[in-house]
């Protein structure tokens, strides 16, 4: 096989060029193309195509390719640059890299591969390229594959925050669950950002029936908005479980560390029974030990107070908003989601509330505690279920 033939057949340049010439210099491994001469004019940035778009001169433009070994290869390739009424004077389109990139598309794929990977620092050791090149290859690829077509369809989203640089600097993310992938994000982590992105869907906005988001105020805010101005528009909000157990667990040992001040602390021997029971009261059924399972179900056989609450509040953990307790909760839907099966008989039998249901027998360990944390993990299953 010849050497020309050889490196065709790795640019993949078959039927639309040809490779005439490789040599060896201080730069690398020097590849030389050259075009077929009847072929369309298209303009490399907007897309358009025509005998319009006129012939203004003739240039060598040179690509990096993926390395051959130890050298560097480069690709060269002579093209017409043509006058586009709404780009000016912009290269012809080619197929083996993006507009305005000095990479090949395989050279820039691999680099964006690389970036999901790991730093941008070592990539820039790997590739022999420029710490600033990186970032510009990223959003080249990434602009490349976003499509329209992400936004069609979307039913149950989930909306979060997630830090990137240092300085409390923050991207609204939103992704889509039944897909499993990020389909937008954005700077920012208020109500105007969120705004954002159901202004951009417009109507598709619609086909949304249930939101996933934390309890910030800021996206609860945003959605009440884009519902009061859209009548059609009407998600389930739903919280994200490990905030709500969160605050749940923030209150059951808010509780058991006002009744450990109030027993005097470690210094009597209901306050050490009182500190010992913190594990078991935050920790899952499934994986406490004997012991902690013992002192919860001492906790558990002590019966509710008379009166139980009618709502949750949230102004502990910094937010305001109070929700009212509903009497019944169905038990066809699991975490806000519709059409998700029932909690199973099994998790529901290890629950401590329901334990707390059913106890006849009282222990006098403690005072406040033993009234309220029944009520307060009662609250936690309802909460979690």
């Amino acid at each position: 096989m010849r050497v020309v033939t050889a490196f065709k057949r790795m640019l993949r340049v078959e039927g639309w060029a040809s490779v005439t010439d490789v040599s060896f210099d201080q730069k690398g491994v020097i590849v030389t193309l050259r075009l077929r001469k009847r072929r369309r004019r298209i303009c490399s940035v907007c897309g358009q195509t025509g005998r319009h778009l006129e012939i203004v001169d003739y240039r060598i433009k040179r690509w990096r390719h993926l390395d051959l070994g130890v050298n560097r290869c480069l690709v060269e390739c002579e093209l017409r640059r043509l006058r586009c009424p709404d780009c000016g004077v912009r290269y012809e389109a080619v197929r083996w890299a993006r507009p305005g990139s000095p990479y090949t598309r395989d050279f820039e794929d691999v680099v964006a591969f690389l970036a999901q990977q790991m730093a941008k620092t070592p990539i820039r050791r790997l590739m022999r390229i420029a710490w600033d090149s990186v970032g510009d290859i990223v959003t080249r690829v990434v602009a490349d594959h976003l499509s329209e077509a992400r936004f069609y369809g979307l039913v149950l989203i989930g909306v979060d925050e997630i830090s990137y640089r240092r300085g409390q600097r923050y991207l609204t993310c939103v992704a889509d669950h039944e897909r499993g992938r990020i389909v937008w994000a954005k700077p920012g982590r208020d109500a105007a950002t969120l705004q954002a992105f159901f202004e951009m869907l417009g109507d598709r906005r619609h086909s949304i029936a249930a939101i996933s988001i934390d309890m910030s105020a800021g996206y609860e805010n945003a959605i009440g908005a884009v519902a009061e101005a859209d009548e059609r528009f009407r998600p389930e909000i739903v919280f994200d479980p490990f905030h709500v157990c969160q605050l749940a667990n923030r209150a059951v040992d808010d509780v058991r560390r006002a009744d450990w001040n109030e027993h005097g602390k470690s210094k009597t021997k209901t306050g050490r029974w009182i500190k010992h029971v913190r594990w078991s009261l935050l920790k899952a059924p499934e994986r406490q030990s004997q012991t902690q399972l013992a002192r919860l179900a001492e906790v558990a056989a002590t019966p509710t107070s008379g009166s139980t609450a009618r709502s949750c509040s949230r102004k502990s953990s910094g937010c305001s908003t109070t929700y009212p307790t509903p009497a019944r909760r169905p038990s066809t839907s699991t975490h806000g989601w519709h059409g998700r099966p029932a909690p199973s008989s099994n998790r529901s039998s290890s629950s401590p509330a329901r334990s707390a249901n059913t106890a006849t027998a009282s222990s006098p360990r403690c005072g406040r505690l033993e009234q309220r944390v029944p009520f307060i993990l009662h609250l936690l299953v309802w909460l979690w279920w």
